[in-house]
């Protein structure tokens, strides 16, 4: 009865991605078409061509839905290979900046780089069963049935680091339980960020023992001992004068363009230089066109623009923000304009020991957020207040912002311990580590 319960639903499962698939269909092709995306990834996404690891010894996967995510798996790699150098690793990402920038960082330690196949039945069963990965490590959550199914099919351990769901996501995952399917219960374990996402995950019905707050990881940074160095060597490169201010836009949306291009408008006519990092570069023409249409000078970072002869520098290529967040003295963190977007990583601009400023919506980090601000490490712009009133007074007083940048070295050294709880727990569901 259960195992004809279980088939109907993995059909219902194919049949919801093969309908999503096809809603999606003309957007996909609109920028297949425009901006060339997906035309590399295609033969892997439909399982025509599989991903090669090559060497012997077990594999373990990491999989990380898209930039950030695949990015918080940069040190429990460097740990993983450290330890355990017998092992192979593949790294997946859902989009092709994911893969991207994972082949920038990981490739270079030796790991495998790919696309994730699409999860369909048809074409992850296959994909899985040919690599026989021994561990599956899924960041933050972004799980795909068929994909975890078929590695625990074949022996693998599962498991969910820096785990989250947000609250629209957790009422789609209890639809599906009183359906009575529970979606996670083929995963091993779950390493949360904080109680609320415990409880989030106790809702869906998740046994109590397969869970652990371990911490927020992204938060996690290793020491850097030369920031200061780092900081000259971009603001020479930017041709920044040393007493020039710089505030850095980073992973800006539309609905953060509308709030700061008044702003940025201001801040030009009082000397301020405006690094502008948009979320998706694909969008860059749309920045440069709301940029012309208010008569504010601007150049593109792949045409080598500096400060030296514009205002405004838009950044145009991929991976570079978290770098470029050391030259600046004050930084926002977009997508905190929309509550559809809920903000970005709120820490990379305190790991440069850069004052932090973000927007209202912050619901994909919530609770990180609020943190931020009881420790007085980070500032959230309201809609009364004008932005133009509070950058202003935050880049006249040198002292204000010293003090934010001290509260925020003093955050971050403190959450470096949820790296630690996290990789201690993470190698005890390591098959070998734990057996041995």
């Amino acid at each position: 009865m259960l195992r004809g319960v279980h088939r109907i639903f993995k059909c219902f499962y194919d049949v919801v991605l093969v309908c999503a698939f096809v809603i999606a269909l003309p957007k996909l092709l609109y920028k297949m078409l425009v901006y060339g995306k997906y035309k590399k990834s295609l033969a892997v996404r439909f399982g025509l061509k599989k991903p090669h690891v090559p060497g012997e010894g077990p594999l373990v996967w990491f999989h990380g839905a898209s930039v950030g995510e695949v990015r918080l798996l940069l040190p429990v790699l460097e740990k993983f290979c450290e330890e355990f150098p017998g092992w192979r690793c593949l790294v997946t990402s859902c989009t092709e900046l994911g893969v991207q920038v994972a082949s920038q960082v990981f490739i270079p330690m030796g790991a495998t780089v790919s696309i994730l196949p699409l999860d369909f039945s048809i074409i992850i069963k296959s994909v899985v069963a040919k690599l026989r990965p021994s561990l599956v490590v899924f960041s933050e959550g972004d799980c795909w049935l068929n994909f975890i199914e078929e590695a625990k099919r074949i022996g693998a351990t599962t498991l969910v680091i820096n785990g989250r769901i947000s609250i629209d996501s957790s009422k789609r995952f209890k639809f599906l339980k009183r359906l009575g399917k529970n979606y996670f219960s083929p995963v091993d374990g779950f390493l949360l960020q904080d109680e609320v996402q415990k409880q989030r995950f106790l809702s869906l019905g998740i046994p109590e023992h397969k869970l652990q707050v371990t911490g927020n990881i992204k938060t996690y940074v290793a020491a850097q001992t030369a920031l200061h160095l780092e900081r000259e060597t971009w603001r020479d490169r930017l041709r920044l004068p040393t007493d020039s201010k710089l505030v850095i836009l980073g992973s800006m949306h539309r609905s953060d363009a509308g709030k700061w291009l008044p702003v940025v408008q201001k801040l030009i006519k009082e000397g301020v230089s405006v690094l502008w990092v948009p979320r998706h570069v694909e969008k860059t023409k749309d920045v440069e066109e709301s940029l012309h249409r208010l008569h504010i000078p601007y150049g593109l970072w792949s045409r080598g623009a500096n400060f030296s002869y514009v205002p405004v520098v838009v950044v145009d290529e991929i991976g570079l923000l978290k770098q470029l967040y050391v030259a600046g003295d004050l930084a926002f963190v977009g997508g905190t304009f929309d509550p559809k977007i809920g903000g970005h990583n709120l820490l990379e601009p305190l790991q440069c020991e850069v004052p932090l400023i973000f927007g209202p919506h912050i619901t994909s980090q919530s609770e990180l957020a609020q943190r931020l601000l009881l420790s007085g490490a980070g500032l959230c712009l309201d809609e009364i207040e004008p932005i133009i009133d509070t950058v202003s007074f935050l880049l006249n007083n040198q002292e204000v912002r010293e003090a934010y940048v001290q509260k925020g070295k003093v955050f971050v050294k403190a959450e470096t311990a949820s790296f630690d709880r996290t990789w201690r727990a993470l190698k005890s569901y390591i098959p070998l580590y734990k057996n041995s």
